[in-house]
């Protein structure tokens, strides 16, 4: 594929910024099939009302997303991505936390689990194994499934690498 750096494009109203290797669009843009993205995940934003920390849980309030600090808690909304490649709703708020809405998606596990192991959130806002219970009261509270530990230090490809930070790869519900 050809390198569109630095490019320029004017075609019913779209066109790119020429700011290194970003593309913009005004108007829409369609495509039949993308192909090779590196990142992992769709990510919806939303407003933050506490500190954004990748890989963790939050819960949805009137004031906006907070931290996850009670296990299996009412509200779950998702895990902070900093692993996705498509998003949507930026630009609604001054602060706000990309939640992973489908995909894959590096988070804080409190230990190794088989995969396919459901998971909930911890008091910390990490990942933890759901109870038969919890899966049977609280089925809309299961945030993810299991899949490994990320064995790298870091992932991406050269110039936008993310630091792994002792995160295990899983897959959001």
């Amino acid at each position: 594929m050809a390198n569109f750096r630095r490019c320029s494009i004017a075609a019913n109203g779209a066109h790119t910024v020429n700011t290194g290797s970003d593309v913009y669009f005004e108007n829409e843009f369609k495509a039949f099939r993308v192909w090779n993205a590196v990142w992992n995940d769709i990510a919806d934003f939303q407003l933050l009302n506490d500190k954004l920390v990748y890989g963790k849980c939050y819960i949805d309030t009137i004031e906006g997303a907070r931290l996850a600090t009670e296990r299996c808690q009412m509200s779950l909304m998702g895990i902070a991505s900093d692993t996705f490649g498509f998003a949507v709703g930026s630009g609604n708020a001054a602060s706000e936390v990309p939640i992973a809405v489908a995909g894959w998606v590096l988070a804080y596990v409190d230990k190794d689990y088989d995969p396919g192991t459901p998971l909930t959130n911890d008091e910390n806002g990490n990942l933890t194994e759901m109870t038969l219970e919890e899966k049977r009261n609280y089925p809309e509270r299961l945030i993810a499934i299991y899949k490994k530990p990320e064995p790298k230090d870091s992932f991406g490809v050269e110039g936008k690498e993310i630091q792994v930070d002792g995160r295990h790869w899983v897959k959001v519900k």
